[in-house]
């Protein structure tokens, strides 16, 4: 079994968080495990030989995660990647994979090429989470379509009751809901070319790209559906955000009542950030790597873990090491190349969701006690500005008001490799915050 999550050690056999893409999470109850899948990522030199099929993670803890190979059958594959007189799919994305009755029912995404919007989301379904998953139909198509139009990428599930609901899509036409037939998991009314309706779409002129990367998850103890979708460039910039619904088609909002479609972005719950550190989680396998925080969390979805009764949040995340970036002339900006899956518990406060700062370890004891001297360092996401936020330190007032009004949790301090106490809550001006205690 492989240990939690560690920078700079890219070997997946050591490390299986790393590589994963566009995560998505999975608690089944016939096997007693979670898993993970994600998008195709090849890269040799992690010791990922497998070329395409939709890469899963398992794992008996939600902490420690083994990467077990692709799931999608040889037969899969070549029925999904098949584009007719175009050239073929170069990897599938997105996927995300539920238990239905006696099957796993995999929705994957396969696209005309990077940054087309014409793309199919295929279900696949299966006996076990390891597969072989084979195709059952295409349950959203935007095959022949404009811009103007949703991407038929980016699938998640929810569930009202007993009906079930596709959200997909990225920006372009937006973030779109369509109902399935809940006995097969296909569209409805038989038709992947119906759209269903828009639930978020950017405003004309968008001061941040997107949307994309949505999920939604119902929340009985509030009432509300909440739909998290993803702003900003995936290379960097990337966010996490969420607004809520009554009702599982819409229309979501934010805090102040604005729709989601063309009037708000949602609350902005995570960006990239850093918070220093003494002794990150790290190997020395790069000589040249040093600590320079986490860029552009994004692409995450929601999940309820039975177990422990407890929200959690998957995403990917990128190290934000120098070493691990490049420079795109033509955009003028950088991509950090290097990610990897983290787990976060998710509150919630006034009905809203929000994250903890640090990556979920399991129970953690030892927290110093309050005897033991030190200091709060806050890191506060603003709305419009998506670069890396420092941590900072705060007068004791201002310390004492944030802690006040978030969630205080222990969790492990990834950065400093030791336990600690975390908060995370909203700000008096409505921002999303995170702290973390770093004693003396």
């Amino acid at each position: 079994m492989n240990g939690i999550l560690r920078l700079n050690d890219n070997n997946i056999e050591r490390n299986a968080a790393l590589g994963s893409h566009d995560p998505s999470m999975m608690w089944d109850s016939v096997t007693g495990k979670y898993y993970s899948y994600s998008t195709d990522v090849y890269m040799p030199s992690w010791g990922l030989q497998d070329k395409i099929g939709i890469p899963v993670r398992s794992s008996d803890d939600l902490v420690h995660f083994k990467y077990e190979g692709t799931v999608l059958s040889e037969h899969a594959i070549s029925e999904g990647r098949d584009n007719g007189e175009f050239a073929p799919t170069f990897n599938f994305w997105a996927p995300y994979v539920e238990h239905v009755g006696d099957e796993y029912r995999m929705y994957y995404s396969a696209t005309r090429c990077f940054g087309s919007s014409e793309s199919r989301i295929w279900l696949a379904v299966a006996k076990h989470p390891l597969g072989p998953f084979e195709n059952r139909g295409v349950g959203a198509d935007t095959w022949g379509t404009d811009d103007t139009y949703p991407n038929a990428i980016d699938a998640h599930v929810v569930w009202d009751g007993e009906r079930s609901f596709l959200v997909y899509g990225s920006f372009f036409g937006g973030i779109y809901i369509k109902e399935l037939d809940a006995a097969t998991g296909l569209a409805l009314d038989g038709n992947a070319k119906n759209l269903g309706q828009c639930i978020s779409r950017r405003r004309p002129n968008p001061p941040i790209d997107g949307p994309e990367g949505a999920s939604a998850i119902y929340v009985p103890e509030s009432g509300y559906f909440y739909l998290f979708q993803s702003y900003g460039w995936l290379g960097d910039t990337y966010d996490i955000r969420v607004g809520r619904s009554k009702a599982v088609t819409g229309p979501y909002v934010d805090r102040d009542g604005r729709s989601l479609v063309e009037e708000s972005m949602g609350e902005k719950l995570a960006g990239s950030y850093r918070f220093p550190a003494a002794a990150p989680n790290a190997s020395d396998d790069n000589k040249e790597w040093t600590w320079a925080g986490f860029r552009g969390p994004g692409h995450g979805v929601p999940f309820y873990d039975p177990n422990i009764d407890a929200y959690f949040f998957v995403h990917h995340v990128r190290d934000g090491a120098q070493i691990y970036r490049d420079y795109d002339e033509r955009e003028d900006r950088y991509s950090y190349r290097m990610h990897y899956m983290i787990v976060r518990r998710m509150f919630f406060v006034d009905g809203w969701p929000v994250f903890s700062p640090e990556p979920y370890t399991g129970e953690v004891s030892g927290v110093p006690a309050e005897e033991r001297k030190g200091s709060w360092e806050f890191v506060r996401f603003d709305n419009l500005q998506n670069e890396l936020k420092e941590a900072v330190r705060l007068s004791e007032e201002e310390a004492d008001a944030l802690v006040a009004a978030g969630i205080v949790h222990p969790c492990w301090d990834f950065e400093n490799s030791r336990p600690t106490k975390a908060v995370t809550g909203f700000d008096a001006s409505g921002l999303a915050y995170w702290g973390k205690y770093v004693y003396g």
